[in-house]
């Protein structure tokens, strides 16, 4: 918390101390470099395509830097811990791959054995999307073939088995040759343990799985699969392996996988994944990393594995530490292993996130050049307020009153960070129809009447101090009314930088920080003479940093304004050519606090001196901070701007599944979540095998139809916003706040604009009139719909002036039917599908009113071959993106839980 930050006590345990007593000093740094052995990144050296098969990919040097570690460690038997940034990774798969790849450019046909904790059951994802030319394969096996009368020099590390499984891929059908190469899943045996594991089974049926269906022939197909001998897909003997043990696991799940591996080749090196995409929802991740080594110790007490630690946070390896040293005080399995052991910190420069994978068309940016960064800090005032709360709250042990004043220090938090005003955040609310049970979450008022019941409490003695705090809680809400202080620097700087034909881009770290700058904006009226914003808005374009990159290609010669960062920002704050100079960057006081310590770690470790020009340039403008508790500082929700979170307060009021359908399927999901169905609705299925073809691999299937293992498309509010975004830009008739309303209202406004414009006097004369047009576009395959049906299609006037709960499209139940109308009406193909996909389609008889209906409808948009309309509208980098990005809404089936009976 920030009054930690702010208040004068030491924490012996405060990673800003820790860092100085676990990092090198600055001038130190050169001679820990020379220390340090060097280990060489790891090179794949073979052609890698995207799922669009034309596309060449290649790993960023993050993930050649963690597969030359785990090179380095399987040879060395030394452990050592890598430091990821600016950017992270999603999975590290991709490590063990390029390793085991770069082994059998050396000539070891048996590659690495790598086992990976903790893992999710996604952990294939990147190999699913990553394929390996096969005439570079099929080159290497020529190369490395083992005649049985005839040592091949070559080969360093014989596996004769391998021979012929990479050479099947010869006998494709001269048709497929050029569309099909196999992924790197399907070449790499793969094992995984979830919790209540039982045994590690065979990956047989895995390898070249999409490449059989190619084969020339029905022998060729037969022959394939035998070559999945034990060998080669056995857990006790496969080559090349990756073992993933679930974050879920128990200790005596993990407990019992490494012991039937017991008698196994063991694993050439454990790497232990320790990013945020692994931390976020894994609480417990210290304990757990403990807990899965202590049980690898146990299952090999001699020559004991090594292992590579990865995170993306410089405070995470002191926590682990220290867990370290919890567990030698116990004796554990540990205590003579890495206890004693000095494990090395490397960095490594990664800059990208995702799964690791960058176009070769795109330089890698890991040696940018120096740029002119300005940092402000805006709730210098707030912080103040903060720091009395947390002061008020630490002498305290009622739980309820310290409750109390948490959740208010963490309003008046967040209210700083409001790129908007108060009164328009009201009004927005309001206006959003969000319930009044939701609403008072968000409101200053609602928060005093909880401390002025402790202030009456005749049991409270710190009356004076609460008064206070009561009292500059009510001077914020009202000074905030027309403006945060981030508000107003944000509009004193678009001021400054769209002068003449100067232009700027602002940044948000949330959707919903965008939308209530965008409305407070158009409201604004403080620029001299009392000019609006409207005088600047062809100046200024609002973004989320999710759409950096894209948005970047276009940004030449415009000033950035970064309103707060968080991971994708941050990243391209520090590697990005495309950054303007001077770039400004808002942050709030725990936000530059955690940044700080986080820079001056980076600073410090060996192998992030490229960027010292950018990171000297932010540090020596945050001021020293007091040294705070640990968990005050280092969380995720401290680096990252605080902004207002709607979507989740509305997560409780409208449901986001089929809540209220007691035919329901229940699916849960390998990300924790669980959604409820009813199966005979619609949800889009997702087969990699499938992804070069027009569908991207999507395609709509009945819940009824999904079993466990099916992966799914769940659209994420995230996807749902930039969807929204890019189709807001080409000219879509689209609003941020009543979704379905406002898209059903203009659809009666441009069905009757139209309407009007045909000749006749009466709906029934209009009808007659568009009626031949209707009957050549169905010819006889469709049934013509009736005239007074006709008729009723074209009078959306009676809706005007009802209710939306009473309103409907009055529009053609049936495709066919609303295309032949729309086209004799005058709507062209974009309005056509938008109309049909996000209006007619989703309201047509029922009310669908929720978050969920909404991207159900923008998931049609995106996913549907039929929406080619929408997507020609759109840049092919922007539908290239979003498809991207669906894939990372993709989730994996766990478990299917259906009702009785069913």
């Amino acid at each position: 918390m920030v009054a930690s930050l702010l208040s004068k006590a030491k924490n012996p345990e405060s990673p800003t101390e820790e860092s100085r007593r676990l990092e090198p000093k600055r001038n130190e740094s050169p001679k820990l470099a020379d220390r340090l052995p060097v280990v060489d990144r790891a090179t794949l050296g073979l052609r890698l395509r995207k799922d669009d098969v034309d596309v060449e990919v290649r790993p960023v040097i993050a993930i050649e830097g963690v597969a030359g570690h785990l090179i380095n460690s399987s040879r060395t038997r030394h452990s050592s811990f890598l430091l990821l940034w600016p950017g992270s990774l999603r999975s590290l798969t991709l490590a063990h791959a390029v390793g085991t790849a770069s082994l059998w450019q050396s000539g070891n046909k048996q590659g690495l054995r790598t086992m990976i904790y903790p893992a999710k059951a996604n952990f294939l994802h990147s190999l699913n999307h990553a394929h390996l030319d096969k005439s570079d394969l099929v080159k290497l096996a020529l190369e490395l073939y083992e005649d049985t009368q005839k040592a091949n020099p070559r080969v360093t590390v014989s596996f004769r088995e391998k021979d012929a499984l990479w050479l099947s891929l010869n006998n494709i059908k001269a048709s497929d040759a050029e569309r099909v190469h196999p992924s790197l899943a399907e070449l790499i045996p793969h094992f995984f343990a979830d919790s209540g594991f039982e045994e590690w089974r065979s990956c047989d049926g895995d390898m070249l799985r999409h490449v059989k269906s190619s084969l020339k022939s029905v022998k060729d197909k037969r022959l394939l699969g035998s070559l999945a001998t034990q060998s080669l897909t056995d857990p006790n003997t496969a080559p090349d392996a990756v073992f993933a043990l679930s974050w879920k696991a128990t200790r005596q799940d993990v407990r019992n996988a490494l012991r039937a591996l017991e008698k196994a080749r063991r694993p050439d090196v454990l790497l232990v994944d320790l990013t945020r995409a692994l931390r976020k929802k894994n609480p417990g991740w210290k304990t757990n990393a403990v807990m899965f080594l202590e049980c690898a110790r146990k299952a090999w007490p001699v020559d004991t594995p090594p292992v590579v630690f990865v995170s993306d946070e410089p405070w995470v390896r002191g926590q682990l530490q220290r867990q370290l040293l919890k567990a030698s005080a116990k004796k554990s399995e540990i205590h003579t292993w890495l206890n004693e052991a000095d494990l090395p910190l490397y960095g490594e420069i990664c800059t990208l996130g995702m799964d690791g994978l960058l176009e070769c068309r795109v330089p890698e940016m890991n040696e940018p050049s120096a740029k002119k960064i300005q940092v402000a800090i805006t709730d210098t005032e707030a912080a103040e307020v903060v720091a009395q709360i947390e002061k008020l709250a630490s002498g305290l042990v009622e739980a309820q009153w310290v409750e109390a004043l948490e959740a208010t220090s963490s309003y008046v938090e967040t209210l700083a960070a409001l790129p908007s005003s108060t009164k328009m955040l009201v009004a927005w609310l309001g206006e959003a129809d969000v319930p009044m049970a939701i609403r008072q979450n968000y409101a200053w008022p609602v928060y005093r009447s909880r401390l002025e019941q402790i202030f009456h409490d005749p049991t409270f003695r710190k009356r004076a101090a609460l008064k206070l705090i009561i009292d500059r809680g009510n001077s914020l809400w009202e000074n905030y009314s027309n403006g945060t202080p981030l508000a107003r620097k944000l509009a004193d700087l678009i001021e400054e930088h769209t002068r003449g034909r100067e232009k700027c881009r602002v940044v948000f770290t949330r959707p919903t920080a965008r939308r209530l700058a965008e409305r407070y904006f158009e409201e604004y009226d403080g620029y001299p003479e009392g000019a609006g914003f409207e005088v600047l808005r062809d100046c200024v374009r609002f973004m989320v940093s999710r759409e950096l990159d894209i948005e970047l290609v276009n940004a030449s010669g415009d000033t950035l304004i970064f309103a707060g960062l968080d991971e994708e920002s941050l990243r391209t704050l520090i590697l990005s050519e495309r950054i303007s100079s001077p770039t400004y960057v808002l942050l709030t006081r725990r936000n530059a606090a955690y940044l700080k310590a986080t820079l001056r770690a980076v600073d410090r470790t060996a192998g992030f001196e490229s960027l010292r020009p950018r990171v000297e340039a932010i540090l020596r403008q945050l001021p020293e901070f007091p040294i705070g508790n640990e968990k005050a500082i280092f969380t995720r929700a401290d680096f990252v701007l605080p902004t207002f979170s709607f979507e989740q307060g509305l997560a409780t009021t409208f449901a986001d599944s089929d809540e209220h359908d007691e035919a329901a399927w229940e699916l849960i999901l390998d990300s924790g979540i669980a959604v409820r169905r009813s199966p005979n609705s619609k949800l889009y299925l997702y087969d990699p095998s499938q992804s070069h073809t027009v569908t991207r691999g999507f395609r709509a299937v009945d819940v009824s139809t999904l079993e466990p293992g099916d992966h799914v498309f769940i659209m994420s509010f995230e996807l749902r916003e930039l969807t929204e975004s890019a189709l807001k830009a080409v000219g879509a008739p689209i609003s941020n706040d009543k979704h379905f309303e406002n898209d059903l209202r203009k659809y009666h406004d441009r069905v009757g604009e139209l309407v009007a414009q045909i000749q006749g006097v009466t709906l029934i004369d209009k009808a007659r009139r568009i009626q031949r047009s209707l009957e050549e576009a169905l010819g006889d395959a469709m049934n013509m719909p009736a005239e007074g049906t006709l008729r009723s299609w074209l009078d959306v006037d009676r809706y005007r002036g009802r209710s939306f709960e009473d309103a409907r499209p009055g529009a053609p139940r049936i495709e066919p039917h609303f295309k032949a109308l729309a086209q004799a009406i005058g709507l062209d193909a974009f309005e056509t599908t938008y109309f049909w996909r996000v209006v007619i389609q989703p309201l047509r008889g029922v009310r669908r009113a929720d978050g969920r209906r909404v991207s159900d409808a923008y998931s049609d948009l995106l996913l549907e071959p039929e929406s080619i309309e929408v997507h020609g509208r759109l840049s092919h980098s922007v539908v290239q993106d979003l498809y991207a990005r669906a894939k990372d809404n993709v989730h994996l089936i766990e478990a299917i839980n259906k009702p009785q009976g069913a």
